[in-house]
């Protein structure tokens, strides 16, 4: 059971999501984004959200892959919300002989509603896809760029080093909460957070030093553009993309 907010992990299994072929997920997502930044109305929210559900069900996934918020997340979700809810704004609610302003606090929750749902699209990416298929995907997006003069080679090189180092990173993150909690009871809270600090400058410091030793031993990075083999999983995926991108740009 995945627990902890993995991003990029792929889960094994045999579904049509999972036959499917990067670059056609990553243009599905790449749509969705576009469509729901332009129009991030409740309806656009409640399709995205029903998108990653759906997909979950599709990929047999299965409810364990969803990860448990963090507990500093939910504080600061619940302290935006108070500062949203005192903001004020229309509509009023009426409460007794007092009214209150519900417009900050609606518009707190959507954008919460589409930050987690994008959230959602790319951990199902990552449930779906391997890490590794990511950079060519990309390549093979990004090359009519070239084009018009835009450094596709360097984007593609650092979305490569993006995509290799995020379950570092991941681990990392994990290993210094880890030890956070291990802290002692008692102590006080500027030395433990100044603990935790340290602990992650020296972590990173190191695994920056290992990176980019493997770099430079393996030498410059290169992606192969293979040509596009498309499969039914990919017409399905791309169809269904299509009507959703439509969906959410029209509701």
């Amino acid at each position: 059971m995945i627990s902890r907010l993995h991003l990029l992990r792929f889960v094994d299994r045999s579904s049509v999501l999972h036959r499917a072929g990067a670059r056609s997920k990553v243009l599905v997502l790449i749509g969705l984004v576009f469509a729901l930044s332009f129009n991030p109305g409740w309806p656009a929210v409640g399709i995205v959200w029903a998108t990653v559900a759906v997909g979950i069900a599709v990929a047999r996934l299965g409810a364990g892959v969803v990860p448990r918020p963090p507990r500093p997340l939910l504080l600061a979700i619940g302290i935006s919300l108070v500062f949203g809810l005192l903001s004020g704004g229309e509509p009023f609610a009426q409460f007794g002989e007092s009214e209150i302003g519900l417009g900050g606090i609606i518009l707190q929750l959507r954008l919460f509603g589409v930050t987690l749902g994008l959230l959602g699209l790319t951990l199902l990416l990552g449930w779906t896809t391997r890490s590794a298929d990511l950079p060519a995907a990309a390549s093979w997006i990004l090359t009519p760029l070239t084009r018009i003069g835009v450094p596709t080679a360097e984007v593609i090189a650092a979305l490569t080093l993006a995509v290799r180092a995020l379950p570092l990173v991941a681990d990392e993150f994990a290993t210094v909460a880890a030890m956070s909690r291990s802290e002692p009871p008692g102590r006080h809270p500027i030395d433990k957070g100044m603990g935790v600090l340290s602990t992650a400058a020296v972590a990173s410091v190191r695994r920056a030093n290992e990176f980019g030793q493997s770099i430079e031993a393996r030498g410059p990075i290169v992606v192969d553009i293979e040509r596009a083999n498309w499969n039914p999983s990919d017409a399905i995926v791309l169809v269904v993309g299509a009507a959703l991108v439509l969906a959410v740009s029209f509701s």
